[in-house]
């Protein structure tokens, strides 16, 4: 059968035309299911994050009710005391959820830590510690100054830290060292801009890429340590599990709670090196027997018979109102953290401060 050429031509131009609607309908389709597929996804990946805060929440009001508990049973003693035989300080254990996954959440009391704060708080009876307005600097840098192994130019809690800082382990840092790390974060914290004899202020960090300045003010993240001269990443890594920020003011050591590399830095004579290792084990272990249970039964040790009783006065204590929430909740594949900390007032607790990161 014969057919017209310009048919043919006709029907390829059909063709054509139908072949490029199918072509613009599949890239249509394709672009549909790949934006449907990123909308599918970013809702799971919301409905998983929405519902593991839940949990992590959960875990903080857990932590409130033990913390609630515990200081109702203390209303009924003659000397309350918080120690690591508490329910607060058990141990965590994982808590499998229905879904699949998990939940595990513990507390730490914050006071059981070296409080970085108190390096520049005034303390009525220490005159080698000054006030904000900046005769700390002139209290560390007068008489004795010149002798850096001198421990009467610094405050109780400032040698406290520098034993601290001797005492961390897989780190050597000598007692020059120590006190360069102590004075730069007090120059960093302090209000003033004189910088201390081995310290750092502004003008040491305009100088850095990126330029900086020091706050000024107290620290709000112990993580604000990473900031400050002298402090390498190792250094933070080996210091940031024995230090705390809160509270801002005030807050003394808890001896009942405290690990044995705090314990060391506990003055047991005028000198700045910490106790040996072996000493803080044998504390630890004196208190999990029960024959520390208090600060006069501490200070009643052989090893403190040389310590100056001033030097306690402001340092310790066996009572806690600040502790750090740990909680981890695992849901399709996915971990999630929270970092809360919990200000016990009386029989009442508050979440003071939250982070998903560092604190």
């Amino acid at each position: 059968m014969y057919c017209h050429p310009f048919k043919r031509r006709q029907g390829g131009a059909a063709l054509i035309v139908a072949l490029l609607v199918f072509a613009l309908a599949s890239a249509l389709i394709v672009g549909l299911q790949r934006e449907f597929t990123l909308q599918l996804q970013r809702g799971a990946n919301n409905f998983v994050t929405e519902q593991g805060w839940a949990y992590l929440l959960g875990a903080e009001a857990l932590g409130i009710v033990a913390l609630r508990l515990d200081a109702t049973a203390d209303n009924g003693q003659d000397r309350p005391v918080d120690d690591l035989n508490e329910l607060w300080a058990s141990e965590a254990q994982p808590y499998p959820l229905v879904e699949g996954g998990w939940l595990l959440g513990g507390l730490q009391d914050l006071q059981g830590r070296f409080n970085l704060n108190g390096l520049v708080a005034t303390e009525a009876n220490d005159s080698t510690v000054g006030d904000s307005s900046g005769s700390d600097s002139q209290a560390l840098e007068g008489e004795g100054a010149s002798d850096i192994s001198g421990a009467s130019q610094y405050s109780p809690s400032q040698r406290q830290f520098i034993r601290l800082l001797g005492a961390l382990e897989n780190t050597e840092i000598s007692s020059q060292q120590a006190i360069g790390i102590m004075q730069s974060v007090v120059d960093f914290i302090d209000r003033d801009t004189q910088p201390l004899a081995n310290g750092a202020e502004d003008d040491a960090y305009r100088s850095l890429s990126p330029s900086y300045r020091t706050p000024g003010q107290p620290l709000a993240s112990v993580s604000e340590l990473r900031a400050v001269g002298g402090i390498t990443p190792e250094i933070y890594s080996a210091l940031a599990p024995f230090v705390t920020v809160w509270p801002k003011e005030g807050g003394a050591l808890n001896i009942l709670t405290a690990s044995a590399t705090v314990l060391r830095s506990l003055p047991v004579n005028d000198r700045l090196e910490p106790m040996s290792e072996e000493e803080g084990m044998r504390l630890v272990a004196a208190r999990a027997e029960g024959i520390i249970f208090s600060v006069e039964t501490l200070l009643e040790d052989v090893l403190f018979s040389e310590a100056q009783s001033d030097a306690f006065s402001t340092l310790i204590g066996e009572r806690s109102d600040w502790f750090l929430l740990s909680a981890s909740v695992e849901i399709a594949e996915r971990e999630l953290r929270l970092y809360s900390v919990l200000q016990r007032e009386r029989t009442s607790v508050f979440a003071r401060y939250r982070s998903q990161g560092e604190l």
